[in-house]
């Protein structure tokens, strides 16, 4: 089996975990691909990387690294849309791989990937964790991320980017607006049929991961907000439903007070005047988030392949020895 494939890795700083997971890629990927190109996206790191970090063998799978320097820092997510849409443009490409820098999206992994595509042509190979090696606390908010994903949306989401993407795929998520937020929601909202393999989380090469517990909730919140419609529709129901119980609740208690014995003075008066409150509470929520909704879908939508030229400072060819860009 072989497979002319792109690799799309953001790295913020990590330039010692990027070099040592090049020199694996180099190693493991020989006799299955025809050649390699990785898009480094650098997103916004202080320190410049240092090409002699890249020293490989000859006769390995990496054909080409090209560094992409970002002109300010995106974020995660936005880093790895830049590298699919520079990834999207080379003609000789049979698949596109993301996944992070640091080690613990492992390289062995690619070649499980690689066979799963063989054998499902068209479908996008999405890596499951299958044995997670987190933090507790991770764990926990985690689990209450996907929990909340789902009262929101209605979807399962269990993946991350750690994925291997058929290049028509590639050339279709980057004029998706919704990539620009989530690779994993973009792919579930692509309609691209996808299959998942299960994986276990790797051990980090060097250095102390920067993630924190403000970068997961911004990173669950950019996940939902791909579903901004589906959430606004779920919400409108749940509010519909609390609007006709404050309507049932207020109609009970004038009826409990002209024709039983039942309430004591004051309290329909109290009880209508509450739910009243709670009625048009819900009336204002809905109609200013119709309003928000709608204004928004007037707006213009950042086109990926389109936009993000604007963030790319500059693209440099790093020159490997008898290899080309």
């Amino acid at each position: 089996m072989t497979m002319r494939l792109g690799i799309v890795t953001p790295v913020l700083d990590d330039w010692e975990s990027l070099a040592i997971l090049l020199r694996e890629i180099d190693r493991l990927l020989v006799p299955t691909t025809q050649h390699v190109h990785v898009f480094v996206v650098d997103d916004g790191s202080r320190q410049p990387m240092d090409p002699d970090l890249l020293q490989m063998g000859g006769n390995g799978a990496i054909a080409a690294v090209q560094v992409i320097q970002l002109a300010a820092n995106l974020g995660h997510q936005r880093a790895i849309a830049v590298g699919l849409i520079a990834a999207s443009r080379q003609t000789d490409l049979d698949a596109v791989v993301v996944l992070d820098s640091d080690g613990e999206d492992r390289p062995e992994d690619l070649l499980r990937l690689m066979t799963e595509a063989a054998e499902n042509p068209g479908r996008i190979i999405l890596a499951r964790r299958a044995k997670r090696s987190e933090t507790l606390r991770f764990r926990v908010g985690y689990r209450i991320y996907k929990s909340l994903f789902w009262l929101a949306t209605g979807r399962v989401i269990d993946f991350g980017n750690f994925s291997l993407l058929p290049i028509a795929a590639v050339r279709r998520l980057t004029h998706m607006a919704e990539l620009w937020n989530n690779l994993a929601a973009a792919i579930m909202r692509s309609r691209i049929p996808f299959r998942s393999v299960g994986t276990d989380r790797g051990t980090r090469y060097a250095g102390q991961s920067r993630m924190n517990m403000a970068g997961l909730v911004t990173h669950g919140l950019s996940a939902m907000s791909v579903y901004t419609d589906v959430i606004f529709v779920r919400v409108l129901a749940a509010t519909a439903v609390l609007a006709g119980v404050s309507v049932l609740g207020i109609f009970a208690a004038i009826g409990i007070r002209l024709f039983t014995d039942l309430a004591t003075p004051g309290w329909a008066t109290s009880v209508v005047g509450n739910l009243l409150v709670v009625l048009v509470q819900t009336v204002v929520i809905v109609v200013a988030s119709s309003l928000m909704l709608l204004a928004g879908r007037s707006n213009r939508q950042i086109v990926p392949a389109v936009d993000a030229a604007a963030y790319v400072a500059q693209t440099t060819c790093v020159a490997l020895p008898d290899r080309h860009c």
